[in-house]
């Protein structure tokens, strides 16, 4: 199984925790594998978080690699004081295309040392509990990323993401591609706050609440994501 991460954003004002997992099974005459992962989240103060860059176009010189929620001074500089001596350009860009991270802060900025800000710039967002990948968007430039992760800031709450299992059931071939059905039924648990809800999505569309077994009839490759709060 293949583990992916996800945090969605909080509901309550308590903190919630999630195990998001991903499950891809394929269904028809001869197809289906399936995947899953997990994931955490809530809340935060006034911080400040500082990305540099130089003349290296595979990494950012500098990033930090966790925060709390709340509101944040994005800092990005790419000048000759970090390192860069040839005026390269570069960015610091939140993705916000992918499912599987936080998609709510559209951060792109641009810096040079020869710009107007001698290639230090500055950002105000507010970041939420979970996870957010970052990238410089200049042709060539793609192996420069990284993950942020971020969390509540709160304290003596439960920080143990709930455990979210699921179990795909039905009659295969002998390729192991189930024939006819599919049927995928999510369980979780959480021995700290308890399992307040379960949700599962397919493919791309938005969770829902998980109620009963989830039942795949047509032909082909499927995704079902799905996570524990």
């Amino acid at each position: 199984m293949t583990v992916k991460r996800r945090r969605p954003k909080p509901s309550r004002s308590w903190l919630p925790l999630l195990a998001a997992l991903l499950m891809i099974l394929g269904l028809g005459s001869a197809t289906a594998t399936a995947a899953h992962g997990q994931n955490d989240t809530r809340q935060a103060a006034q911080q400040t978080l500082t990305w540099t860059a130089g003349d290296d176009i595979t990494k950012y010189a500098s990033a930090p690699t966790t925060a709390v929620a709340g509101k944040t001074t994005i800092v990005f500089e790419n000048s000759t004081a970090t390192g860069n001596t040839m005026g390269m350009p570069h960015t610091l860009t939140f993705d916000v295309s992918d499912p599987e991270y936080n998609n709510d802060v559209p951060l792109n900025i641009l810096a040079n040392p020869s710009d107007d800000s001698g290639g230090k710039h500055t950002a105000e967002v507010t970041l939420s509990p979970g996870r957010y990948r970052y990238h410089c968007t200049i042709p060539g430039h793609g192996q420069m990323q990284g993950i942020l992760v971020v969390t509540d800031g709160g304290g003596g709450e439960d920080t143990t993401a709930p455990d979210a299992t699921a179990k795909v059931e039905g009659e295969k071939n002998a390729d192991g591609a189930y024939i006819g059905m599919a049927t995928v039924t999510v369980s979780a648990t959480d021995e700290g706050s308890g399992v307040d809800r379960i949700e599962f999505a397919e493919g791309d569309a938005a969770f829902q609440p998980y109620t009963a077994p989830v039942m795949v009839h047509q032909v082909g490759q499927h995704t079902i994501r799905y996570r524990a709060v």
